[in-house]
């Protein structure tokens, strides 16, 4: 008995490989749009972050050194703050030494000063400069009274925008009022 073998044809046909093609076309472009749409979610958080930490790094900084100062001068939008000697030459805080109730700190005093530099906001401790925040447009402060308060305003240029042009919003501004606790009203 003789076997016959039919040959087997197997395939797909051109209708099949369309759809395939098609299918496969639009589940990748849908991929695609969810990366990009993740990567600018991430940008956007990523920048609002590092925004929100430098007003808050700002803020900070100021009302510390507000707090401990002795003497404030106000020209041209730089606050120059002056400090009993709680930092060394090179900008380092230096330790307190404890002599029962009194604290010792280094002879003479400290001079801090803070203002805008291009897009940078400085904090210079005896000459040494360093940006404690970046994407600054506007920085103004304002004397209430040089004894007892004063006040001041950092606007933050927004971080993320769809367009290449600055969009909608013109920025975050930061306002603070500040007492000057060691200041010659309050002792």
């Amino acid at each position: 008995m003789k076997l016959s073998i039919k040959p087997f044809r197997s395939g797909t046909t051109l209708v099949q490989m369309m759809m395939a093609l098609a299918c496969s076309t639009m589940i990748l472009a849908a991929v695609l749009a969810a990366s990009i749409a993740l990567q600018r979610s991430f940008a956007a958080v990523e920048g609002y972050s590092r925004s929100e930490g430098d007003q808050l790094r700002a803020q900070d900084y100021i009302a510390m050194d507000c707090r401990r100062s002795t003497g404030v001068a106000v020209a041209n939008n730089i606050l120059t703050l002056t400090v009993p000697n709680y930092y060394d030459d090179s900008g380092n805080p230096i330790d307190v030494i404890c002599n029962g109730t009194t604290f010792a700190y280094g002879a003479g005093s400290t001079t801090i000063k803070y203002y805008q530099s291009a897009s940078d906001f400085v904090r210079e401790v005896n000459g040494v400069k360093k940006a404690i925040a970046t994407n600054v447009s506007t920085f103004t402060v304002t004397p209430q009274d040089l004894t007892s308060s004063l006040s001041f305003r950092i606007t933050f240029a927004p971080s993320f925008t769809r367009l290449p042009a600055p969009g909608p919003i013109a920025g975050t501004t930061v306002y603070s009022n500040t007492f000057l606790r060691n200041a010659v009203a309050r002792r």
